[in-house]
């Protein structure tokens, strides 16, 4: 078992504005030290950090990002203070610090919310531009840690949903849109369905276990924008119940994805006909799971809903239709020599040796992460899906080998880092699960001097959901 304390507070340098509304977002970064212990202005108003409801103390290094991917909030609005206890409170914690004069701290920036005011927090969330519009919200499940070793592998991630922000009688919205487009995901209880603001059965039934990562989508100001009329129209169809589940249904098997290695993507095409209020061309009906759908959008995002209706007639597949990344591979090569130009440098399964890569962890450190994180047994995960469950027991001759590659690449040996990669990856399509996004932000920016092409998102932070009474001494102080 790893030694290492898995929550200190993160030193984090960011200007506060003076911006006032209902529901501020107060900041309370950097107020600590980088190596103390928890804050204790956190301890004291969230209680003992054994309480089912509160962040578990355990969060696993391998479920948080590098400091230097954090996304810098020049742009966010803050107040230092706020009497108002539906205000959002951002506070940094690490994982784990630099092990290393070139290694970075791992953790987590925080957005404590009330439970109790979720349409509120969604005002809050957009009117301060912590969330945009394109944002890809990560289900992730902090006591999952140590449960199944699948979960390690997918750090913990469970869920996608892409975020929408709208303007809705003279206030800012966010508005979460997701796959499957069901009363479970989309049934907000504040609005009705199609208009959930995070507060869905999905993300309040088992608030004590989720967290939700936001991670941002490296767009331009003409893609974002036509991000934003896309989902849109994604939210008009979700709420008219006419696509689902008639021409979208769920895809509960996450090892079978629409896309195949022969880069057909007219499944993309098919779906912006749909929101364009076409007939498909390639497909009579799609399957899709959550982070398939996430990536279905951003694939949308050079392509103009309003002036591309033609395009979409006279193609199956419109030039302005692309992979917004390519989708991954189990694992990639930057562990045996790979440069940063390459499409597979990082696979999805790739995030425990690159977290503590990052680190500059001692080899001795990093066997004992890695062991922390895959300990060679599986126990029960109480409340996962039944398909990511199906999905772990069809892995699991891979999940066993995972542990002993992670440990040779440890050794730099690459030749046979390279030899073991090749009968690791399976023979089957390329992916874009859940962690993939995460994976695609954590990594890098840079490998030996180079821009790594891979990277296309930046983590934002991380949403928890507490009661108005644990959060008051930090909302007031």
């Amino acid at each position: 078992m790893c030694k290492i304390k898995f929550l200190v507070v993160l030193l984090t340098s960011i200007a506060v504005s003076n911006f006032s509304f209902a529901g501020p977002i107060v900041n309370k970064l950097g107020k600590n030290p980088f190596n103390t212990q928890i804050a204790t202005l956190v301890e004291a108003s969230l209680g003992s950090w054994s309480q089912s409801d509160a962040l578990n103390p355990a969060v696993a290094f391998y479920q948080t990002f590098p400091a230097h991917a954090m996304l810098p909030l020049d742009e966010v609005s803050f107040v230092p203070r706020s009497n108002d206890t539906d205000s959002v409170v951002l506070t940094d914690y690490v994982a784990i610090g630099a092990q290393s004069s070139a290694g970075s701290a791992i953790g987590l920036r925080m957005a404590f919310a009330p439970q109790e005011s979720r349409l509120k927090v969604s005002q809050s969330l957009a009117e301060s531009g912590l969330i945009k519009t394109g944002d890809i919200i990560v289900s992730t499940r902090p006591f999952f840690a140590n449960s199944l070793q699948y979960l390690a592998l997918q750090l913990l991630n469970t869920h996608n949903s892409v975020a929408v922000v709208v303007n809705e009688n003279g206030k800012k919205l966010v508005y979460n849109i997701d796959m499957p487009m069901d009363a479970d995901m989309l049934g907000g209880a504040a609005l009705g369905f199609g208009r959930s603001v995070i507060d869905s059965p999905h993300f309040t039934k088992d608030n004590k276990n989720t967290i939700v990562h936001i991670l941002r989508p490296r767009l331009t100001s003409n893609q974002q924008a036509n991000l934003q009329k896309w989902l849109e129209r994604s939210l008009k169809v979700a709420r008219a119940k006419k696509v689902y589940p008639e021409l979208f249904s769920f895809n509960k098997d996450y090892n079978n994805p629409t896309y195949k290695n022969n880069g057909d993507i007219s499944f993309v095409a098919d779906v912006g006909r749909v929101l364009l209020e076409q007939k498909m061309q390639a497909h009579k009906h799609i399957k899709m799971y959550c982070s398939e759908f996430s990536w279905v959008m951003l694939s949308l995002v050079d392509c103009n809903p309003d002036t591309a209706s033609e395009d979409f007639k006279k193609s199956k597949t419109p030039s302005c239709v692309k992979e917004y990344f390519k989708p991954m591979q189990m694992f990639g090569s930057a562990f045996s020599g790979g440069k940063a130009s390459e499409q597979d440098l990082y696979g999805m399964s790739d995030g425990i040796p690159m977290l503590i890569a990052q680190t500059g962890a001692s080899p001795q450190t990093s066997t004992e992460l890695i062991d922390f994180a895959l300990p060679g047994v599986d126990r029960e995960a109480d409340g996962l899906s039944s398909g990511h469950k199906q999905v772990a027991a069809t892995m699991a001759p891979l999940i066993k080998k995972a542990n002993p590659y992670f440990k040779l690449i440890l050794t730099q040996n690459h030749s046979q880092i390279d030899a073991a990669r090749s009968k690791l990856n399976p023979a089957a399509p390329r992916n874009y699960s859940p962690t993939a996004f995460s994976v695609l932000a954590a990594m890098p920016d840079t490998l030996n001097g180079e821009k790594i092409r891979q990277k296309k998102f930046d983590y934002v932070a991380t949403v928890k959901y507490l009661p108005k009474a644990k959060l008051k001494d930090l909302q007031l102080k």
